[in-house]
């Protein structure tokens, strides 16, 4: 959608949004993908991996803790370089992370449902398209997740998940 006044994209409806967020997508929930996964798991590297399932979360966490920003008004520094937004994660840190983007989902879908969507947050996007992209990127990365628990024999989790 578009803001008419302004032309930013505003995204769709806060229904919408905060079911993209978590549980109205079409897949397996984030709260399942990481359900049963221990720290040796979260921190294994899969050969050819470029990343460990814990190194995915904290870069998660990290655009997560940057869109709450935005939705507070704030204008957060984008990273000069895209390996800034990858945090380091270790397995002494697993419980708290997970706990954490968990804790930041339930954030993100409370802005959905009851903040500003119009909120300009660049020149042509408002907060409500910052959300969609969000739930995007949170997918593409959580979808990763997913193949690096299938390749560690550690899928599906507790709770089951889509396994074809």
């Amino acid at each position: 959608m578009t803001d008419a006044t302004h032309g930013r994209l505003t995204g769709p409806p806060p229904a919408a949004l905060e079911r993209l967020l978590d549980e109205g997508s079409p897949f397996t929930p984030p709260h399942r993908v990481l359900n049963g996964l221990d720290a040796a798991q979260a921190c294994q590297r899969v050969p050819g991996a470029p990343h460990t399932v814990a190194e995915i979360v904290a870069h998660l966490r990290f655009w997560q803790l940057y869109t709450l920003a935005l939705a507070r008004g704030e204008q957060p520094a984008t990273p000069e370089h895209a390996a800034l937004g990858w945090p380091a994660a270790t397995e002494d840190g697993w419980d708290t992370l997970r706990r954490d983007f968990l804790a930041g989902l339930d954030a993100m879908k409370t802005v959905a449902r009851t903040g500003d969507l119009s909120l300009p947050v660049r020149t042509t996007d408002a907060l409500g398209y910052e959300l969609v992209l969000h739930a995007l990127h949170n997918a593409v990365h959580l979808g990763q997740v997913v193949q690096l628990r299938q390749m560690l024999g550690a899928w599906p989790p507790p709770g089951g998940g889509d396994t074809w």
